[in-house]
Formats: C-alpha cells, structure tokens, sequence
C-alpha cells in the first residue's frame, strides 16, 4: 500500500489513485520519494532516466527508521518511448513514477498506460507542473501536491484535490528523516 508517512497527507489523498508530487528543489523531492518508497515496500517503481535515480543506501537507511525490509522492484526507462511500455511491464501493482514526464515529450501515451494499469499510482516530477508538463496528466491526477522548502522546513501544498480545498501544510525539515506524529494537528479542525 503506498504511503507517505505523514499521517495528515495520506488522510487527504487515501481515495485517490493517481497523486502527483511535484518540486523544482531536487534534493527534496529526492529525499521526499526515497522515504515513500521505503514506507511503501515491497513495491514497484519505475526510474525515468538514463543515469541516477535511486540511491539504495537511502533507501536502507529509510527502511531502517521505520523498519521495513520488504522488496523493492524496479525498472528503468532509458528513452522517453521506454517509459509507457516500462509502466506496462509492472502489472496491475502499486507503483511509483519517478520523474514520468523527464523527457519532456510521448506526454499521450505516458498518461495512458498510468491511466490503463490498476493500482494506486505516486508520481514523482522534477518540474513546476503549474507551468510545464502534461496538461493531460494535470487533469488525470487526482491530486497534485508541491513541495517547497520553507524557512524553518518545507511545505506540502495541496494544488489539486477531488477531496480537499487548496491547502498548505508545514513541516520540518527532520520530518522527512523519522515518524510523524499521527494525531492530526491542527488538520482535524481543516477537514
């Protein structure tokens, strides 16, 4: 079952099936999927790119916070005409995207087989996907949720929800590195 690990987040897109992250601060996003993919597990993801990606000592290390080993499946689309064909080889699993729209083009075909496949889809975009990327896929998400770095942590906004108004949810930086408390904060006055 994907997750996030932020127990207020996973509340607003529980019943969504295609959820898309999205930042242009790498780092973060890195952080922030390598983390999902180690609550996650065993999953499947796939890697859009020629080189890097995924670093599996952090994936360890994440596994290790919040002990779970399961697997970790993946495959790796070279060229943009590999990705709709790579998310079609993983079956009707769970599955995380990373960087789908890398290539900047095949934008149709991408959001057909994410749309095709079963299970719940995470995206994960390296871009501002208020300005660039698949229109398509903009409207096929059932969420959009950027990130940003902030003063003191980072923010999680809600761009797009079927189920939730645009919001913005703080966070410390060291969130990403351990639990998050489950009882809701201020959220549960929110929804």
């Amino acid at each position: 079952m994907l997750t996030t690990g932020f127990p207020f987040l996973d509340e607003i897109i529980k019943r969504d099936e295609i959820v898309e992250f999205f930042s242009t601060d790498n780092d973060l996003l890195r952080t922030f999927y390598h983390r999902v993919i180690a609550i996650s597990a065993p999953v499947y993801v796939v890697v859009v790119s020629e080189r890097g990606g995924l670093d599996p000592y952090l994936i360890e290390r994440f596994q290790n916070i919040f002990d779970n080993h399961a697997e970790v499946y993946i495959r790796r689309a070279f060229k943009a005409e590999d990705v709709p064909i790579t998310i079609d080889s993983m079956g009707d699993n769970d599955l995380i995207i990373i960087d789908p729209y890398h290539y900047r083009k095949n934008y149709t075909k991408i959001v057909s087989s994410l749309r095709k496949v079963k299970g719940r889809k995470f995206l994960f975009s390296f871009m501002d996907r208020e300005r660039e990327g698949s229109i398509f896929g903009s409207h096929t998400s059932h969420s959009m949720i950027k990130l940003i770095k902030s003063t003191r942590g980072f923010k999680f906004i809600i761009v797009k929800s079927v189920t939730s108004r645009e919001i913005e949810i703080p966070n410390y930086l060291l969130d990403l590195y351990g639990k998050v408390s489950d009882d809701g904060g201020l959220l549960k006055y929110m929804v």
